[in-house]
C-alpha cells in the first residue's frame, strides 16, 4: 500500500465536473453501489470495485472509514483469472475422445466441439482461483485531485472508467505540460510553453 507506506509509482488527475450539494451522502451512494464483488465462486473472468485502503476483504466502510475530509480514500480492487489456451486445449481434446468413444465412433460436429469447448473453458475458469491487485486512491475534494497508485496504462483505464462511472465525474491525466502551465500561468513565460518541442540528446548525422 504505497500511499500508506512504502514506494510507489503515482499518476495525478484533476476532477472535472459539478458536485452536488449533498456532497458527502452523494459520495457515500455511489460507493456503495459499486464496490467490489467478489468472484472467487464464479466463472467471471474479472471483478472491479472499491474496497478499503486499509483491507481489501472490507467492504463494509464502517462509519463512512474512506471520509478523511477533505480526502477521499479508497483501495480500486482488480481481480482476474486467466486459463491459458494450451490448457483448455488439453482438456478440451480428452473430453472430444471421451465423446466420440461413448458415440463408439460416430463423429462430432463442429457446434458439438464447441459446445465441449466452452464447457471445459467454464469449469477451468470455475477451478482457478483469481489473483488480486488493490490500487490506493487518494482524492483531495477539496483542490479537485485525485493521486492513483499506479502508472500502468491497463490500471488507468480500469480506474478512469470506474471513477467516471461512480461518481459522474470526469478525471483527467494530469501530465508535465498541464503542470508546467499551472506553475507558469498567464505570465510571460506561459508563451515559451507553447512554443517547446522535445530535445534530442543526439547530434544529427553529417
Amino acid at each position: 500500500m504505497g500511499l500508506i507506506k512504502g514506494s510507489l509509482s503515482l499518476s495525478r488527475y484533476a476532477v472535472k465536473g459539478d458536485t452536488p450539494p449533498d456532497f458527502w451522502d452523494f459520495v457515500d451512494r455511489r460507493i456503495r453501489a459499486n464496490l467490489f464483488m467478489d468472484i472467487e465462486d464464479s466463472t467471471e473472468e474479472q471483478a472491479v470495485g472499491w474496497v478499503s485502503a486499509h483491507d481489501y476483504f472490507d467492504v463494509s466502510f464502517a462509519y463512512a472509514s474512506y471520509a478523511l475530509d477533505p480526502y477521499v480514500v479508497l483501495g480500486l480492487r482488480w481481480d482476474r483469472r486467466r486459463v491459458p489456451a494450451g490448457l483448455i486445449k488439453k482438456y478440451h481434446t480428452l473430453e472430444v475422445k471421451k465423446a466420440l468413444a461413448a458415440r463408439e465412433g460416430r463423429g462430432l460436429s463442429r457446434a458439438d466441439r464447441e459446445e465441449l469447448k466452452e464447457k471445459v473453458r467454464l469449469d477451468l475458469l470455475r477451478r482457478t482461483p483469481p489473483a488480486t491487485q488493490v490500487f490506493e486512491v487518494c482524492w483531495d475534494t477539496q483542490r479537485g485531485e485525485v493521486w492513483l497508485g499506479s502508472a500502468g496504462r491497463a490500471v488507468r483505464d480500469l480506474f478512469e472508467d470506474i471513477f467516471r462511472r461512480t461518481f459522474d465525474l470526469q478525471p483527467w491525466p494530469r501530465i508535465p505540460y498541464l503542470l508546467a502551465g499551472d506553475l507558469l500561468g498567464a505570465g510571460l513565460l506561459s508563451p515559451r510553453l507553447e512554443a517547446a518541442r522535445p530535445l534530442s540528446l543526439y547530434e544529427a548525422e553529417a
